[in-house]
């Protein structure tokens, strides 16, 4: 269990470190990660207001589980 958390903790980091690096390596990209975060947050906020709070997290949290267990590679 503390492996798993651990793994995951690290996993963040690197997707941020590495997130960062590339909008500092590519500064065009930028302009398409605020579109990027447009849609999610309009996705959320479209998904609140027709399901509720509580329905929206257990979407949220059944994707990343489903994404998350996925063996496919």
């Amino acid at each position: 269990m503390f492996k798993l958390i651990i793994g995951t903790i690290l996993m963040v980091f690197l997707i941020v470190v590495i997130g960062s690096l590339l909008l500092e390596q590519f500064p065009t990209l930028i302009p398409l990660w605020e579109e990027l975060k447009m849609h999610v947050v309009n996705l959320y906020e479209s998904s609140l207001v027709k399901y509720g709070t509580i329905t929206t997290l257990v979407l949220i949290v059944a994707i990343f589980i489903m994404v998350g267990s996925s063996k496919k590679f």
